[in-house]
């Protein structure tokens, strides 16, 4: 293959042949079975979690959505949901009004000091998280150093990407993508850095330029694998992906940035097991 034909083949992040927008997990039974053999096995790892959360230093974290009308009994559960938790937790909504999600975040934090918060959480509504979420999720997070981090998504959620979902075997993994939603943390030397967000009407894109300002700042981003949440419905169904995709292009352009699937979509890190001395990594980080 000539420099020409590589060029004509090559595909850019936001092609449809490679984003996950329909789940196909989503509409096979087998999904239950999965998520039901990924629980039973991650019990393995239960105690030295448990271990290392109850020794964990307590946290001043920061919950933020966007609150949508009609949907506030939603946020109102999970916040509930979230609120039972070691930390101390402070739960900030941002009115939706015609702008996009992170325009509405910036407006919300804004009224903050950030300063005050060594986590922030950017969240949807429609998500469902597991137990004491906030309890295992930021631990691990700080165990593997990350600065930018998600949880991973269940087999039976919706996904933008194959790449979100859990691991076998794995606690978590330090990465060089975290996508921005539907729940995305930041730890405070990260917000210093990206605070305000951009403000793109489909916020597409965004979670590029996160991670490319992370490697510059030399912090780690990644999953969190144990701690997998289900995202309730799939991405883009309430807005039109062509607008989205083609303002993430122009961001992306803006930026210079060219975004290498193959490049952003792998583990540097594997998280197998934690004891008092060491991290156990797979993958030569």
């Amino acid at each position: 293959m000539n420099a020409e034909d590589t060029t004509q083949t090559k595909k850019d992040f936001f092609d449809s042949d490679f984003c996950q927008h329909k789940n196909f997990w989503q509409k096979r039974k087998v999904s239950f079975l999965t998520d039901m053999l990924f629980d039973l096995h991650n019990r393995k790892f239960a105690r030295q979690v448990r271990r290392m959360t109850h020794r964990y230093p307590l946290r001043h974290i920061l919950v933020t959505s966007v609150h949508v009308p009609k949907r506030g009994r939603k946020l109102r559960n999970m916040f509930n949901r979230l609120s039972i938790t070691r930390h101390r937790v402070d739960f900030l909504t941002a009115d939706m009004g015609d702008r996009g999600k992170f325009s509405n975040i910036n407006a919300a934090l804004a009224q903050v000091n950030l300063k005050d918060y060594d986590w922030v959480v950017v969240m949807d509504d429609d998500v469902a998280l597991p137990q004491h979420f906030l309890d295992t999720f930021i631990p691990l997070c700080e165990v593997m150093d990350l600065k930018i981090s998600q949880p991973a998504h269940r087999y039976h959620s919706y996904t933008s990407f194959t790449f979100n979902y859990r691991r076998w075997n794995s606690l978590g993994r330090v990465t060089r993508y975290v996508e921005d939603g539907p729940v995305t943390a930041f730890h405070r030397d990260a917000i210093a850095y990206l605070f305000p967000f951009p403000e793109l009407r489909w916020a597409w894109a965004t979670d590029i330029l996160f991670c490319h300002e992370a490697r510059r700042n030399n912090h780690n981003v990644g999953i969190v694998d144990y701690t997998a949440i289900e995202h309730l419905k799939p991405a883009a169904q309430d807005y039109p992906r062509r607008e989205a995709t083609a303002e993430a292009r122009a961001f992306l352009s803006r930026h210079a940035l060219r975004p290498d699937r193959q490049d952003l979509f792998r583990d540097t890190g594997i998280l197998r097991h934690i004891n008092e001395s060491h991290l156990n990594y797979d993958v030569p980080r």
